[in-house]
């Protein structure tokens, strides 16, 4: 079941992250705020669940994405231009490596 569980958030990752690709120049700026906001509403929401393991799945799942986005097209060009939309969906994905990280440090007791 736990990994079904993982599994399921690698899903959702690469579908947030294809998502947010798709939107995020679309009607400069309510695409990539969509884009940003869902980008960080569904770890946030996992890391306050019962297993906030599961975000470091998710954040797999939407770097796969985002690794194999910026590879480029046939045809030469790429989807994420480098411009301000580009530029901070990047920087996502550098700040949910950053919440992945923390998501599999874990809870700490109160101890120490």
């Amino acid at each position: 079941m736990n990994l079904l569980r993982h599994l399921a958030c690698l899903v959702v990752g690469a579908a947030v992250a294809l998502a947010s690709v798709v939107v995020h120049r679309s009607a400069f700026p309510l695409g990539l705020l969509l884009a940003l906001a869902t980008t960080f509403a569904v770890p946030w929401w996992l890391l306050t669940s019962v297993r906030p393991r599961t975000v470091a799945s998710y954040v797999v799942g939407w770097l796969v994405v985002l690794v194999l986005v910026l590879e480029g097209r046939p045809e030469g060009d790429y989807a994420l231009a480098s411009d301000l939309d580009g530029y901070a969906l990047l920087g996502a994905g550098f700040l949910l490596i950053l919440v992945g990280i923390v998501a599999l440090a874990g809870r700490r007791g109160r101890g120490t």
